[in-house]
């Protein structure tokens, strides 16, 4: 069956696009991807190619550990049944209030509330905190979902402002400018999704409090990875309790939203909330009113992934720095622009140019690796790069074929 209307309207869409996103996609051979087996991070493609996998954000490997998890997500989906169908707000099993007490335990605050991820958590909290003459002060490299919820505030009558991440003398400039206004959010990310950046929150907790603004945290790559008390020798710190404790700060001005997908293997996001706000958000956050929250299995899952993160964490943490390291410097020794200053384990390569980049991929495709190409509007123009991801999952062979394969592509980069 042809739908004439769909293909007009896709075609015409897609003409009108300032961007060459879509071409980048079709050419790159690093999306839509098909795979037929997993080993660890190794994968078969449909056209029966193996690719060693630098694009899971796993980074601890719990998407991997059916043998520690799979029988706490059955039994969950034993009791409670395959799929929670109703709202949040209607009605919930008990593994809802169970984890959200374990959660807060966890990171150390009063309460937390559970959206089914962190997109809808952006689309369902910035809305309805934020009002008509509110103020958004948007970090221009903050997660795209978060511009999403913004956006639907926009509707209702809020101002967007924008600074450049880490120009916290731009981010002042604004808040004095309207300081007036009843509710300001300032939105930014915990762990930067394109180079592994920390959010700068000694200086943004401080200047939040100092302008009676909320600071709102997407810190859905850092929970579960970066924690408390880091040090010289394990920079990402302890306990995986995420961004906040990592820089000792408190949250008495921050909404902090953590997914948990990426480091506990099950699809949900955790939300810092004092009690009122829990309330407020039960009622007037739309996902947890329309839509079907976390599904059992998942929260089976999660609810032993939380305490298994404190019992094996650390030894995990520890094999992805080492590989982290070895990738960084071993890159850089070749030459490469290398866009990492915490050695998190997200490293982007510069290419800088979108038909260098395609190339790139195209010939990484073919030596077996694969990652994410990152080109204009994902990243600026001229600051398109070769995303990789490392997990515990990967190895040591992994990572020096790995940069191997980039020799072989020096010259297109």
């Amino acid at each position: 069956m042809k739908n004439v209307i769909q293909n007009k309207y896709a075609q015409a869409l897609n003409g009108d696009q300032r961007d060459p996103l879509f071409e980048v996609l079709k050419k790159s051979h690093q999306y839509d991807v098909a795979y037929t087996s997993v080993d660890k991070r190794e994968l078969i493609d449909s056209t029966g190619k193996k690719l060693l996998d630098f694009t899971s954000c796993n980074y601890l490997s719990f998407d991997q550990m059916q043998d520690e998890l799979l029988e706490y997500g059955t039994k969950a989906a034993e009791k409670y049944g395959l799929h929670t169908s109703r709202a949040r707000l209607m009605g919930y099993h008990e593994l809802f209030p169970i984890i959200e007490d374990k959660a807060a335990k966890f990171l150390g605050v009063e309460e937390t509330i559970l959206f089914p991820n962190t997109t809808l958590a952006h689309i369902g909290i910035i809305p309805a905190i934020i009002k008509r003459g509110d103020v958004i002060f948007l970090d221009k490299s903050a997660h795209a979902t978060m511009y999403q919820g913004s956006q639907m505030a926009r509707d209702k009558g809020a101002v967007i402002v924008s600074f450049e991440q880490e120009d916290m003398q731009k981010l002042e400039e604004l808040l004095e400018q309207h300081k007036s206004s009843p509710r300001k959010l300032i939105c930014v990310d915990g762990v930067y999704s394109m180079t592994g950046d920390y959010a700068l929150l000694t200086q943004l907790v401080p200047l939040a409090k100092k302008y009676d603004a909320l600071l709102y945290i997407d810190d859905a790559h850092g929970f579960g990875f970066v924690g408390e008390k880091p040090t010289k020798d394990m920079p990402y710190g302890f306990k995986g309790n995420g961004i906040v404790n990592h820089f000792a700060v408190d949250y008495d001005n921050i909404i902090y939203v953590s997914g948990t997908a990426k480091n506990f293997g099950a699809a949900a996001a955790v939300v810092t909330v004092t009690k009122p706000m829990k309330d407020f958000l039960m009622a007037y956050a739309k996902p947890l009113d329309y839509t079907h929250p976390s599904e059992p299995f998942s929260l089976g899952i999660l609810d032993r992934a939380l305490d298994l993160q404190l019992e094996i964490g650390e030894g995990l943490r520890e094999k992805v720095f080492k590989l982290t390291k070895t990738l960084v410097t071993g890159l850089r020794e070749e030459g490469f622009t290398v866009l990492n200053s915490t050695y998190f384990p997200i490293v982007s390569i510069l290419a800088g140019d979108t038909e260098r980049l395609i190339k790139a991929s195209q010939k990484l495709y073919e030596y077996g690796i694969f990652l994410t190409s990152c080109p204009y509007p994902t990243m600026p123009r001229g600051k398109e790069v070769l995303r990789i991801t490392i997990t515990s999952n990967n190895e040591e062979d992994q990572i020096d074929t790995l940069i191997s394969a980039f020799k072989k592509i020096k010259i297109y980069l």
